[in-house]
């Protein structure tokens, strides 16, 4: 059986088809915005049934694709990841309220881990989330803040002149200007200030939490918005862009392999 991982955002969602002949590997992978309409081209091809393990934080988005996949494959298994899904013990107020993204982020974390001691997992999308998972493997809660495609909405919205650089921040245009420089327009203010505060923060509430750890810490980072930072922050940090998918796909060949 054809194996589907989705990890649905606020923002966007990821598919990726597991390669039926390495499963290390995805044969196809694709990012679409929000609740657009699944029109992959994959799918077409594909006539055997499949199964969908999907990880998600949006329900509306989340509902759209069940529908979709109900209307167009009727035969495929759709599998919602619960918290029961997740193999990781957790120490916080509700597990079941618990952003699925970062529990699956996290219990994956701890598989590709190869050395001992306590992780944190750095995860930057429309929200940005630090969490900590303790030495023995306990996730223990963690950070949430808005992440930088937030903040740019925030000010555009809140402000009567100042511009949406949502999109055009995705152009790289941080890349050409100096960290800790001042910026010249009012475009570049914006980016300068909104690039540096989402940096300033990731690193300070990362060294934050591992001041607090007997050793030094694993760092994962993923998401989208890591992408637009990358070069800042450091390099022994392990970035994952697909860390939720990851955890998807573990869980998708679980269940399929119970049956």
């Amino acid at each position: 059986m054809q194996l589907i991982t989705v990890d649905i955002g606020n923002s966007s969602t990821k598919i990726a088809f597991v390669d039926p002949g390495d499963c290390e590997r995805w044969s196809y992978q694709t990012e679409f915005g929000g609740g657009a309409p699944i029109t992959l081209e994959a799918l077409a091809n594909l006539k055997s049934p499949a199964f969908w393990s999907v990880s998600s934080v949006n329900l509306e988005h989340l509902t759209q694709l069940q529908q979709w996949v109900t209307s167009n494959r009727p035969d495929d298994v759709f599998h919602e990841i619960s918290e029961s899904d997740v193999q990781l013990k957790s120490n916080v107020e509700s597990r079941e309220r618990l952003g699925r993204d970062r529990l699956v982020a996290a219990w994956t974390s701890v598989m590709l881990n190869q050395q001992s001691g306590s992780i944190i997992v750095v995860d930057a999308g429309t929200a940005t989330t630090i969490d900590l998972i303790d030495e023995n493997d306990v996730f223990q809660g963690g950070h949430i803040f808005p992440g930088a495609e937030s903040n740019f909405h925030q000010l555009a919205e809140n402000t009567s002149a100042l511009p949406d650089l949502s999109n055009e921040k995705r152009n790289g245009r941080f890349l050409d200007l100096n960290f800790g420089t001042i910026g010249k327009s009012t475009s570049q203010a914006i980016l300068q200030g909104v690039y540096q505060a989402q940096i300033s923060a990731i690193r300070g509430i990362v060294e934050s939490i591992s001041s607090n750890q007997t050793d030094e810490p694993a760092v994962f980072a993923t998401g989208g918005g890591i992408k637009d930072i990358s070069e800042f922050l450091p390099s022994h940090w392990r970035f994952v862009p697909d860390l939720v998918l990851l955890g998807a796909k573990a869980i998708g060949q679980e269940r399929i392999a119970k049956g």
